[in-house]
């Protein structure tokens, strides 16, 4: 069974006078940059740009040489992964066994966060349909009007994962990251 072990906020909790919505439907688009650490059995640091348009987030994530390692795109029932260094592609499915924070931080959630707002409903999540026994703790950290950083802790894994967000601008894009995964890739074998 799935634990949700002291899923608030580590400074202060972001009230945004507007919904996500309404937030979306003013902005329409948004672009930002941050890194990913990763510590444990997966370690390492992956640098990110992103742009939310809408309801969609289209990701790619750089080692420290530069090299554009990995594409992830999120809409609100589904992520897809293409790790571009091995040409191999993750469904949602292969990506929830392989990552079990995905079962407590579903994609809507990822949008929220993307858009620099504290999901709301993490606490009410349904922990009765997990496939794992993972206790995973989740906060988050913020500057007072946007969410900063995104601390995540598997207990059992052994396995951490922090997101900082270095830079988020509302009103603009990066075209060139609003791309698809190849329909050529392979899918992993899960």
């Amino acid at each position: 069974m799935l634990i949700l072990n002291n899923c608030a906020s580590t400074d202060q909790q972001i009230t945004p006078t507007i919904n996500l919505g309404q937030w979306m439907g003013k902005y329409s688009v948004c672009r930002g940059q941050g890194t990913l650490v990763s510590t444990g059995p997966v370690k390492g640091r992956l640098s990110f740009s992103y742009t939310c348009s809408g309801e969609n987030i289209f990701i790619h994530f750089k080692d420290v040489l530069g090299r554009k390692t990995m594409m992830m795109i999120v809409r609100p029932n589904s992520v897809e992964v293409w790790d571009i260094m091995q040409n191999i592609r993750f469904s949602t499915e292969s990506i929830y066994l392989r990552f079990p924070f995905f079962e407590v931080l579903k994609p809507r959630d990822l949008i929220s966060i993307f858009w620099g707002i504290e999901p709301n409903n993490l606490l009410n999540t349904n922990t009765n349909n997990s496939m794992t026994e993972s206790k995973i703790d989740i906060r988050f950290s913020s500057d007072g009007t946007s969410l900063q950083a995104v601390y995540i802790k598997m207990i059992n894994e052994k396995q951490s994962i922090e997101m900082t967000f270095e830079e988020r601008e509302f009103g603009s894009a990066y075209p060139h990251l609003i791309k698809q995964i190849p329909e050529s890739t392979p899918h992993a074998q899960l």
